[in-house]
């Protein structure tokens, strides 16, 4: 989870001593996940992980003819 300080606009994967910011010490904190990120690098993983696989079929096929 990422916290962002209202106040100053501190951005980190955590939060300061007692839950508060460590840039200027606010309790003022939000707290977001970023799920938009995540999709996008299992979407990649995916295309990647076909591509490879394909890559691999190919060359056995590709080995087995010659």
């Amino acid at each position: 989870m990422n916290y962002t300080c209202k106040d100053c606009s501190y951005r980190g994967k955590s939060s300061g001593q007692g839950g508060g910011c460590p840039a200027c010490g606010s309790f003022n904190l939000a707290g977001k996940i970023s799920a938009p990120a995540a999709r996008k690098s299992g979407k990649l993983r995916v295309i990647l992980l076909i591509a490879l696989w394909g890559y691999l079929f190919a060359l056995i096929i590709w080995k087995l003819n010659h």
